[in-house]
């Protein structure tokens, strides 16, 4: 059934001339959402029979907000796409999902001529209007189906991994939310993370099915979401980590804005712990940080009144959810020692969607393995060590090394090559690539030409380096532990310029 739709009806009939959503300036009413949503869902249910399975490509909140309404009214499926993206990584990611719509905004005219032309039905939201056939009001043949949101690995050139969340479990992690934060509808939400992601899709959906207001920044830049907060009373904001380092000084100059601001969390990858018990104590809110992943939500969080004795830790489990530490066996091992972190929790999703052998070796025994090292301590607290996977994590996007390393591998003067994230305070890692050319050359400008052509902006290495070998392990792989040990001393804040030219720093 379209229980999220159903949800958002229930708070926009009753909060109807409330604003639901201020983007760019521009405020939306609950009732203009709602009635939007049922225009778009009578616009699709009147040309197409078949399940709608729907990519979403847009800057506009808005028509991200009122589709994904829309596409769960109709039950079908919802597949936000990141902007960036090149149209073959576009295409690679809706055939992973059986996309057969692609709604598009007339911005994004020229990536969409450039994806096949018969494969899908390409719609642009300039096609809309009001005079549809309504939409029937029996129960579609497919609403015992459970992929509604898939979200997509990002920016995968290989196999995406198409995680999805049914109506159901995406409303009650929004009610998780709630309870772990008091939160009410007199609150008002600021989303600074875009939809595809999905940090974006959580600050959206929670406010929005609770009857708040959520403020959505489009581009963060620190003045600006100091600005929005101080402008619309800002009270809640989960921030990515690389928006909590960007906003750091800022913070703490600028309190006497930020007095609406009830809780602070911060998600996506972990801070410092200097930093963490900086803003425990100096924040002037209550701030949290939590850990989870897209697959199970929050699994735990470090609230305020633990900050002193355990701030280098990220808190005890979730109601209802259990942690466990496992050995390369899968066998649970004793307190305090290191192993991969392993989830059970009613939150979670449904699945990789057809990917069955990959959903089944992801857990054990009904527990998710988050492919993160940690530990656990006699009281339950949780520390996060580091990732067994080999990903990246920059500006809160999972960046995947082999999808960078092939390409750059096509190039016939490269013999070998490793991609690694090293730390940094802006982005939280950024990528580098490590290359053994042919015969000592130096083809980095060519390297940056093929990054270029063939990867999204965020894939593409911030910086290159030649060398005549790469460290091995013992069974002759690649050290990437080692390699990070290497380079990760060499960034002497190299994204600088970047911040500069973002933030005006």
């Amino acid at each position: 059934m379209a229980y999220l739709y159903e949800t958002f009806k229930t708070q926009a009939l009753h909060f109807a001339v409330k604003t639901a959503l201020i983007s760019q300036g521009v405020s939306y009413s609950y009732a203009h959402i709602l009635e939007q949503a049922d225009l778009w869902a009578d616009f699709i249910s009147s040309r197409y029979s078949k399940r709608p399975r729907i990519a979403l490509l847009f800057d506009d909140p808005f028509f991200n907000i009122t589709l994904s309404l829309a596409i769960a009214k109709l039950d079908g499926a919802c597949i936000p796409t990141n902007k960036q993206m090149l149209p073959a990584q576009m295409e690679n990611g809706w055939q992973s999902c059986d996309v057969n719509i692609v709604i598009y905004e007339p911005i994004f005219s020229s990536k969409i001529s450039a994806c096949a032309p018969n494969k899908y039905i390409y719609i642009s939201t300039e096609e809309l209007n009001s005079k549809h056939t309504p939409l029937p009001q029996s129960t579609s043949s497919w609403s015992h189906e459970t992929d509604y949101l898939i979200t997509l690995s990002s920016g995968s050139t290989g196999t995406p991994k198409p995680i999805v969340v049914s109506q159901e479990v995406k409303v009650k992690r929004a009610q998780q939310t709630w309870d772990l934060y008091n939160l009410s509808d007199n609150d008002v939400v600021l989303c600074a993370s875009p939809y595809f992601h999905s940090m974006g899709q959580r600050l959206i959906f929670v406010p929005l099915l609770l009857g708040a207001t959520v403020v959505y920044l489009s581009e963060f830049t620190p003045n600006e979401w100091i600005n929005l907060v101080e402008k619309h009373k800002v009270s809640f904001i989960i921030c990515v980590s690389s928006h909590l380092y960007a906003l750091k000084d800022a913070l703490f100059r600028n309190t006497h804005k930020l007095s609406s601001l009830k809780t602070i969390v911060t998600s996506s990858a972990p801070i410092d712990a200097e930093f963490k018990k900086h803003l425990f104590e100096k924040a002037g809110c209550n701030f949290h940080e939590i850990y989870g992943a897209t697959e199970v939500a929050v699994a735990s969080k470090l609230a305020p009144e633990h900050a002193t004795a355990k701030f280098s830790t990220v808190g005890l489990p979730c109601k209802d959810v259990s942690i466990k530490i496992l050995n390369d066996d899968l066998n649970e091992i004793p307190i305090g020692e290191i192993g991969e972190i392993a989830v059970k929790s009613p939150l979670a999703f449904e699945g990789y969607y057809k990917q069955d052998a990959l959903t089944q070796s992801s857990h054990a025994s009904q527990y998710f393995l988050t492919g993160d090292l940690g530990s656990i301590d006699q009281e339950g607290f949780l520390s996060y060590v580091s990732r067994k996977k080999d990903v990246i994590i920059s500006g809160g996007i999972n960046i995947y090394p082999l999808d960078i390393e092939k390409i750059l591998l096509s190039h016939p003067a490269i013999k070998e090559v490793a991609v690694i994230g090293v730390k940094d305070t802006l982005l939280g890692e950024v990528v580098i690539a490590i290359c053994i050319p042919q015969d000592n050359n130096n083809v980095e400008q060519e390297l940056r030409k093929l990054a270029n052509a063939n990867l999204a902006t965020f894939q593409q290495p911030l910086k290159y380096f030649f060398t005549d070998r790469l460290p091995l392990t013992p069974s002759g792989k690649i050290s990437k532990i080692e390699l990070r040990k290497i380079y990760n001393p060499l960034n002497k804040d190299w994204t600088l310029p970047l911040r500069i030219f973002k933030y005006g720093e």
